[in-house]
């Protein structure tokens, strides 16, 4: 687990750089869509209110 925040931006960007890496060898819709996923779980653990947040628009009860 990460400890800092600037562990968790640089684990946040790496990921990201590996996705668009990756972006144009075909990969199957399912795969991007569990590491965009993940990503949001970065972006989360980087920034809780963020996370906060974010179950606004995935919450259909608030």
């Amino acid at each position: 687990m990460c400890s800092t925040r600037g562990e968790h931006l640089a684990r946040l960007m790496h990921a990201i750089d590996e996705l668009a890496a990756d972006g144009d060898a075909g990969l199957p819709p399912e795969v991007l869509l569990e590491r965009i996923a993940a990503l949001w779980a970065l972006v989360a653990a980087a920034d809780p209110e963020i996370a906060r947040r974010r179950t606004r628009y995935t919450d259909p009860g608030r």
